[in-house]
């Protein structure tokens, strides 16, 4: 967990490299807009843009090709882009809440599962803290995060071994809290941590209790994608924790992406399965694993996914190349 810590400095490397890759294509790229003029009743076209205190207008003829308004497309989005980059280094400069504050109380929630065999039973990190390990102990390309929620996946039904959860938690010196469906989740040490597990078919329960872990998880849609395929990492001496292989993390993001109960997080969760989806192209065993997951979507599940990746082209201008393999993947 030590290496944990290190969070935070490769968040700053990670934007400060996306900074220059954004400027050197912004340099390469035309800016402004395009303008029509009317001269003795011909229209004609000029490329607008300022200049120091100048704006100029630069001549481009009676037609304007498309390769120019894709230029000027993308120089849009980039900008976007160098925003929230700019945005992120700032944020960091300030040095908010870094992660490495958050590491003891995790370590110890994670060492006791271990201890306890709960990771055996079935039981899965999922959410950003998934994606967190992914990159430390994958070679994944880093990519920022910082959270305060652990959310952890419990298989229905739970055959696993029993253990007092809420209990443990409160020794830690996390706070019992419910939700107004009567899901359990803990608050302490800057942490947030909530329980959830896979709705079956149309049920309408969103929560169910239970009694040999003492917490009552949400209940929630898709889940189930997560438990199909699973990986065990060892994070350090006697913790282990298991995960969501990364064929079943990419799938399920872009799935639940487009949801609008999911509105505020879109980005995030697309952003994180284009990363991932870098080690499953290059990995043949999670790439054959990922068709088994994806061949047995229905068509309604594909189309959601498909609608993920068209969204990608915008929130990500410079991974297009990515984009595209993920798309030709999924056909």
């Amino acid at each position: 967990m030590k290496d944990l810590e290190n969070t935070l400095q490769e968040t700053q490397d990670y934007y400060t490299t996306q900074e220059k890759n954004i400027i050197s294509r912004l340099a390469l790229l035309p800016k402004g807009s395009i303008k029509a003029k009317e001269i003795n009743r011909n229209i004609y076209y000029y490329l607008r843009f300022r200049k120091g205190k100048k704006v100029i207008d630069k001549y481009i003829g009676k037609r304007v090709s498309s390769k120019l308004y894709e230029k000027l497309e993308e120089r849009k989005k980039l900008e976007k882009e160098l925003k929230q980059v700019r945005k992120g280094l700032l944020l960091l400069n300030k040095k908010l809440n870094p992660i490495s504050d958050l590491t003891e109380p995790v370590q110890k929630i994670f060492k006791e599962f271990t201890k306890q065999g709960l990771w055996e039973s079935g039981i899965e990190v999922i959410g950003s803290w998934c994606f967190l390990i992914y990159q430390k102990y994958l070679p994944l390309e880093k990519y920022p995060l910082r959270t305060q929620d652990i959310d952890i996946l419990i298989p229905l039904p739970y055959k696993g071994k029993a253990f007092n959860i809420s209990y443990l938690l409160k020794q830690l010196g996390f706070e019992e809290n419910f939700n107004p469906d009567g899901s359990t989740f803990f608050t302490g040490s800057g942490l947030k941590i909530e329980f959830l597990s896979q709705k079956r078919g149309r049920e309408k329960r969103t929560s169910e209790y239970i009694k040999s872990l003492t917490i009552s998880p949400q209940l929630l849609r898709f889940m189930d994608i997560l438990l199909r395929e699973s990986i065990a990492i060892n994070i350090a001496k006697g913790i282990r924790v298991r995960l969501p292989s990364p064929c079943s993390f990419f799938l399920h993001k872009l799935l639940i992406a487009v949801r609008w109960q999911r509105v505020d997080k879109k980005e995030k969760d697309i952003k994180q399965a284009i990363t991932v989806s870098r080690y499953i192209v290059s990995n043949e065993e999670e790439l054959k694993k990922l068709m088994l997951l994806w061949n047995n979507f229905p068509k309604a599940w594909k189309s959601k996914v498909h609608n993920s990746i068209a969204l990608a082209y915008d929130l990500l201008p410079l991974e297009k190349n990515m984009i595209k393999k993920c798309e030709e993947t999924l056909k």
